[in-house]
């Protein structure tokens, strides 16, 4: 369920028609910190009367003013108005309505009424489960029906708006809104939450009530189950079996056997142990099955996920070096600072202190010496040539824009172009990456909203992709 977004604080967020851009809305803040509804050219489709906002897929908006909560399409058309109910919110592009003793009621995105629970009993998990007699009804996406049985539903969730399992007391049933019609059914019951899926590798489910964690392939085989206090559980970048309770780390294995991790791994054919009592060792180096132990090092204290085969430790009385899963040196240099290899197979390391470069997997240097350097995102790296003042360089470590700059800068992709926001004086540049050319400049730091636009730190002004300005208060 989302979180209702909150004063001045609040992200841009933009709903409409798909293909049909006039259409699109957002709600921005006035001088008195109240919010209004505006189109893409910036004209007012409300007043500036909300104290909060959150929206509703792409359908709407639920509102509140004085404590009173509304609704409002996409367009600002009052579907239900202020006070009407006790208290609105979304769920599953839903509206769940609250009315003064609690009792609650399921509408559409539309506001059209579904279900009360006056006349049936309704039971909110991750979609809404609707009991009548001996009827169960799974609601999902502005209220179509998902599944509708006379065996009992004890639970039902949503995950990335695309996978959707409802639980049985005997078994779960995994729906595919990208495939309609396709049913993967799993040999296994419970109260159980879709916790994280991987295309053609399977589905994890927890049961937080007794513990239980569930995981299955893609064909709904159960790989294992096992009795676990966990709060998080999902698969990694390379597809580990992962749970997560406080700060340990557990990799499981095919017959649900936890791993303690405590410091870098990769799979659980490649991990090392942290020696728990003694700060440099003996430590337990883990590589396919073959097992060292590795004094005088000391490692990261908690769990990390690599991606390549090496790491650096810090060897006593020396400094740091790179290290492999089978305990041996990978370099000989020894650096006073040293990082893991990044997305782009670089590390930043130092051998004196306030002189940084990028090195490769092979241990040549690829940049220049820099006070610091800071990946900002994709393939570039902010390296500072003074404490303030740094100049943007590629995985190559060459210059790409003639000009340095000052603050924080970051890179992103959006739409399949490559976007850069630079700060220089006060004022924040977007450049195209790909073109190496400034966009548009203004005044002030500027950030960059998910739902494709731009917006100042303070949220005074709203700019589009090419810096045409939307709104300022």
């Amino acid at each position: 369920m989302k979180k209702i977004i909150v004063g001045i604080f609040a992200l841009l967020l933009l709903t409409g028609c798909s293909g049909d851009s006039s259409s699109q809305t957002l709600f921005v803040a006035d001088k008195n910190d109240r919010f209004g509804l505006i189109n893409i050219n910036g004209d007012k489709q409300t007043k500036f009367i909300y104290d909060k906002y959150e929206s509703v897929g792409e359908y709407g908006y639920i509102v509140v003013k004085d404590k009173k909560y509304g609704y409002l399409s996409y367009n600002g058309e009052e579907i239900i108005e202020l006070g009407k109910y006790n208290k609105l919110v979304s769920i599953s592009n839903m509206i769940v309505a609250y009315d003064k003793n609690d009792n609650v009621t399921i509408l559409s995105s539309e506001g059209k009424k579904l279900y009360d629970d006056k006349k049936t009993e309704i039971l909110l998990s991750g979609l809404p489960i609707i009991h009548n007699n001996k009827d169960y009804t799974v609601l999902y996406d502005t209220g179509e029906i998902l599944v509708s049985s006379k065996n009992k539903i004890l639970s039902a969730n949503v995950k990335n708006d695309n996978y959707m399992a409802v639980c049985f007391e005997e078994s779960i049933e995994i729906y595919n809104q990208k495939i309609p019609g396709k049913i993967i059914k799993v040999d296994a019951g419970g109260n159980y939450q879709l916790m994280s899926y991987s295309d053609g590798i399977g589905y994890l489910f927890y049961d937080r009530i007794y513990q239980d964690a569930l995981a299955c392939d893609d064909k709904g085989e159960v790989i294992f189950k096992a009795k676990i206090d966990l709060d998080d559980f999902y698969f990694d970048k390379s597809n580990n079996i992962t749970g997560v309770k406080n700060q340990t780390t557990y990799l499981f294995d095919k017959k649900g056997t936890a791993t303690s991790i405590n410091s870098y791994y990769n799979s659980l054919n490649s991990y090392v142990m942290k020696n728990k009592n003694m700060i440099y060792g003996p430590h337990k180096f883990v590589n396919n099955g073959k097992e060292v132990e590795v004094n005088d090092i000391q490692l990261d204290p908690m769990a990390s996920y690599i991606n390549n085969k090496f790491f650096p430790v810090y060897v006593r009385n020396k400094g740091y070096m790179y290290y492999d899963f089978n305990g041996e040196m990978v370099f000989k240099t020894i650096f006073t600072s040293a990082e893991i290899f990044d997305r782009n197979k670089l590390a930043v390391v130092s051998k004196k202190e306030n002189e940084y470069y990028l090195m490769n997997q092979s241990g040549k240097k690829v940049s220049k010496k820099y006070n610091r350097i800071i990946h900002i995102g994709e393939k570039y790296y902010a390296g500072f040539i003074s404490s303030s003042k740094y100049e943007v360089i590629d995985t190559s470590g060459k210059k790409i824009i003639d000009d340095n700059f000052m603050d924080d800068g970051y890179v992103f992709t959006y739409n399949g172009i490559v976007y850069g926001i630079f700060n220089k004086s006060g004022t924040s540049y977007v450049y195209d990456m790909n073109e190496l050319e400034v966009i548009f400049s203004v005044e002030g730091n500027l950030e960059f909203a998910d739902d494709g636009y731009f917006v100042t730190e303070n949220r005074d002004g709203y700019y589009s992709l090419t810096g045409e300005k939307i709104y300022t208060r």
